[in-house]
């Protein structure tokens, strides 16, 4: 293609003035690039040149002194990159696939014109700034009202732990980086090759390579020499695989499905088993915090405990807490017929031997499903919510604890909730230095056979490198699996079957250096891009 023109003589590769269709084939090139490794995660090393296209718009647009035109080709761009990777969404409710598309896509365009404009502004070449505010906003994209890190670019290589054993001192953020300057390389190598430099180019191709293979050689060295842990819990995971639009959350068959996890839990227990795994919300009914005894659901798990008396369980509930009378908490609920307020938890229920209910609660809400956004100022919405996991209503995110601690020498287990695991600082800062494993219960079956389902497995296996701990995923529908404290799956279950999976998580204790210091990458930028925002107001402002 390197000989072809247009008609006004200018390549296909350089953008020429004028030439707006050449100006869309790279809007949507890029679009497609980024998405494909979403969809079809065996191809996601083409996200180190994914971003050619729209850093070659870019350069030519501020060239030609149009870059109020960028706008609108990396909306474009963005646009179709959020419907591959996460068209899924509307498997479940389109409204909000619509919203959170469009918004998301909006924030990435404006991001993208962002750097653009502050390059221009403070004479930085366009690298500077495009890495402080993508990164940047990255780091901030997982913490406010709004967070939907789905799309981050460090989970696109989510399907290939090998090669990022190294986000144990980075995290996903260092992903980031990595791709980000690949792409600068592979733009270099590009403009040398159109303007037939040789000698160069040579170097260029050089950087390039040593750009994508010396993070990757390292990560080989990381992923030979983790060792796994000296010690074992041998646990027993059931994967009841309920349709969650069909079976999971009819009120009268919730007492049935119950029975029926703890008779298949009967049948593969025995006395070596110390864990017992269940999926998200698997109680439906909710349990008071404050008086779990009260619960039927808990009483029946006491009663399963005492024919394995060292058998911890593990699984999804709703509880909830009351809210004194006076208090005023955005998204409480009311019960008319027990006049009580109360604050809703998607929770993770551990009951020890010879111990009380401990809850966790989820904390990373699903936006626009599981929690309104700004609930202080929108909270009225939440009697509109979709019906999702058989709550209507926005959960409470106010957290009571970090993980479940065992008693005595029992391991300690990192808790993570269905989207949370898309979250991995929010995981890995949570961690103990104990020794333990981290536990992941999830419902995929909103989405279907649909890819969604897939990548939000891989995910797992990202957190499980960054906490370097063995990780148990506990599925309703599947994939429930045993990864290994290198990504490694070393069981799983198949998709959208009734399956047990029964084996032994190794033990591993400390914290890695990402546990420790967190997403201190995105803080970083975050904080740089905001410093480079206001010196580029002051440059405008010169005369």
């Amino acid at each position: 293609m390197r000989g072809f023109e247009t008609e006004t003589g200018t390549p296909w590769y350089a953008v020429g003035a004028g030439d707006t269709y050449n100006r869309w084939l790279l809007a949507l090139f890029s679009g497609v690039l980024l998405g494909i490794p979403w969809v079809y995660p065996s191809f996601s090393s083409l996200i180190f040149v994914a971003w050619l296209p729209l850093f070659q718009l870019e350069a030519g647009l501020r060239r030609q002194g149009k870059t109020y035109l960028l706008f609108n080709y990396a909306l474009v761009s963005f646009l179709l990159w959020n419907i591959l990777g996460t068209w899924w969404i509307a498997r479940a409710y389109v409204p909000g696939a619509v919203l959170i598309i469009l918004t998301n896509a909006l924030l990435q365009a404006a991001c993208f014109r962002l750097a653009s404009g502050l390059g221009k502004h403070v004479g930085a070449p366009f690298i500077l700034p495009f890495t402080l505010i993508w990164m940047g906003f990255e780091h901030f994209h997982e913490w406010w009202d709004l967070a939907w890190p789905w799309l981050n670019l460090g989970n696109a290589l989510a399907s290939s732990p090998v090669v990022v054993q190294w986000y144990e001192y980075t995290g996903a953020r260092g992903g980031t980086l990595w791709i980000i300057l690949a792409n600068f390389a592979a733009l270099k190598v590009h403009r040398d090759w159109v303007a037939n430099r040789k000698k160069p180019l040579v170097r260029s191709c050089t950087g390039f390579l040593l750009v994508l293979l010396l993070p990757s050689l390292a990560s080989w060295q990381i992923f030979r020499n983790v060792a796994a842990g000296s010690d074992s819990l041998p646990f027993v995971l059931v994967q009841p695989n309920l349709d969650p639009y069909t079976q999971k959350f009819v009120p009268e068959a919730q007492a049935g499905h119950l029975d029926a996890f703890f008779k298949t839990a009967d049948a593969s227990c025995d006395s070596k088993t110390r864990l017992l795994l269940g999926p998200e919300t698997l109680i439906l009914n909710q349990i008071d915090e404050k008086d779990p005894t009260s619960s039927s659901e808990l009483r029946r798990m006491k009663a399963f405990q005492q024919k394995y008396p060292q058998l911890s369980i593990l699984l999804g509930a709703h509880s909830f807490e009351k809210i004194p009378a006076g208090k005023v908490v955005p998204g409480s609920r009311c019960d008319p017929e027990k006049r009580i307020h109360f604050e809703a938890f998607n929770s993770a229920l551990f009951l020890a031997p010879a111990s009380t209910a401990r809850f966790y609660h989820k904390t990373k809400l699903v936006p626009l499903f599981e929690r309104v956004p700004f609930l202080p100022y929108l909270g009225f919405l939440g009697r509109f919510s979709l019906e999702l996991g058989g709550y209507v209503g926005t959960y409470s995110n106010r957290q009571a604890r970090s993980f479940f601690k065992a008693p005595g020498d029992a391991p300690d287990i990192l808790p993570i909730v269905c989207f949370e695991s898309v979250f991995g600082s929010y995981c890995a800062r949570r961690l103990s230095a104990r020794k333990g494993i981290a536990v992941m219960i999830t419902n995929d079956g909103w989405w279907k056979h649909t890819p969604g389902y897939r990548y939000h497995f891989n995910f797992s296996r990202l957190r499980a490198i960054e906490c370097r701990r063995d990780l148990i995923r506990a599925a309703n529908n599947g994939i429930s699996a045993l990864i290994d404290a290198r990504g490694t799956v070393v069981a799983r279950t198949s998709w959208w079957q009734p399956a047990v999976l029964k084996g032994e998580a190794h033990l591993r204790a400390g914290r890695t250096f990402f546990s420790r210091h967190g997403d201190y990458l995105g803080k970083a930028t975050l904080l740089c891009a905001c410093v480079l925002c206001l010196w580029a107001a002051v440059c405008r402002r010169r005369p």
